[in-house]
């Protein structure tokens, strides 16, 4: 069964979808990344893969993400710490829900998607599982047009946001976060050509026991490739198995 839901975090509506078989279900919290969107790239084959294993899955688009169904805000006021509020938001309407078992919670994030998960330092949060994400962010090339309190950074999809991404960055250090994500699986694809492996193995050393690192053979950073994604799948659910 498949739910349209909505929220509000900071004023802004926030939509997304509960896919569940059964009342009392322990949930699974899918974060899309940067310029991502909950009905696209891997998240409905997760969703429903996570639906079929016996867990309900909530997905959403962040603020000023989605096209079927976009969420309020502007994609340009972009930053971490906003997503991770979108992110609390989500939880804080989870634990709203009684068809829900809220004591049992996971949360699977892939690239900036990952961050949120790891920036969030979330206790709700029983097992956490991170994609292609980076412990930090490459500046991308500016236009020299200035543009009120700053410049516009440019997105190789042609996507925008303001400096302010990068200011609000510099409040976290994901090697000093994953600490606290715990018990935490890391996936990364080999051939993932935006985020290099290095960036997993350096989670990987700095996150706490218990802890799994799964480098994916053939798989780029969308795990485009259904194989790959599969075997990603495959490892994501036995993880929950273990730890929720």
């Amino acid at each position: 069964m498949v739910e349209q839901v909505s929220f509000l975090s900071d004023g802004l509506e926030i939509k997304g979808d509960l896919r569940r078989r059964r009342e009392g279900a322990p949930c699974v919290v899918a974060l899309h990344g940067l310029t991502g969107d909950k009905d696209k790239g891997m998240w409905p084959a997760i969703s429903s893969r996570m639906e079929s294993e016996g867990y309900a899955c909530l997905k959403f688009n962040f603020r000023g993400c989605g096209e079927k169904e976009r969420s309020e805000g502007r994609f340009e006021d972009t930053t971490l710490s906003a997503r991770i509020e979108d992110f609390r938001t989500a939880l804080d309407y989870l634990e709203g829900r009684k068809d829900v078992y809220t004591d049992r919670i996971g949360v699977v994030g892939a690239s900036l998607g990952g961050m949120v998960a790891m920036g969030s330092q979330d206790e709700r949060i029983n097992a956490t599982v991170v994609m292609a994400s980076p412990y930090k962010i490459p500046r991308y090339d500016r236009p020299r047009r200035p543009v009120k309190k700053g410049e516009y950074y440019v997105l190789p999809s042609g996507e925008k946001f303001k400096q302010k991404f990068y200011i609000d960055l510099k409040n976290y250090d994901m090697r000093k976060y994953i600490r606290n994500a715990s018990p935490v699986l890391i996936i990364q694809g080999d051939s993932d050509g935006i985020v290099p492996v290095e960036h997993a193995r350096t989670l990987y050393a700095s996150a706490s026991e218990p802890k799994r690192l799964e480098i994916i053979e053939n798989a780029d950073h969308a795990f485009s490739n259904s194989e790959p994604l599969g075997g990603a799948m495959d490892l994501i659910v036995d993880w929950f198995d273990d730890y929720l």
